[in-house]
């Protein structure tokens, strides 16, 4: 685990050759974390002999708790977000009509607007926290 990276920076970014919308979408879903002071610590798991990797981004108030995952994707332009600690309601993730992953908590995340209406919703439950 690497900590203190950037989307533009990182090694994942680096080793994973991902699609061009993939690459803004990533960038851009850190901007907004962070101009909402939802993150103050962003990790990534890289793994250059399998040439892909993932971003963690962790609550700023609770460092050590994880908020979401986030990894682009080469053949597809979308990125995938898994959410951590029941940090939104299956039922919240459903309402907003986003494209689901595996499983309830597993986001495809194919706009910019898609990542808005995400970190809105994120900022409105980790006040409640």
């Amino acid at each position: 685990m690497l900590y203190n990276t950037r989307w533009e920076t990182s090694e994942t970014k680096k080793i994973y050759q991902a699609t061009k919308n993939s690459q803004i979408l990533m960038e851009y879903l850190e901007v907004k974390l962070l101009q909402r002071n939802l993150v103050s610590l962003i990790g990534e798991l890289p793994s250059t002999k399998r040439g892909y990797g993932v971003l963690i981004y962790y609550y700023s108030k609770k460092p050590k708790k994880r908020l979401l995952s986030s990894a682009p994707r080469k053949n597809h332009d979308h990125i995938h977000i898994v959410l951590f600690n029941n940090v939104l309601s299956i039922k919240q993730i459903q309402d907003t009509g986003f494209d689901l992953g595996n499983t309830a908590t597993d986001i495809k995340i194919h706009t910019k607007s898609e990542i808005d209406t995400l970190v809105d919703l994120l900022k409105i439950n980790l006040q409640k926290v």
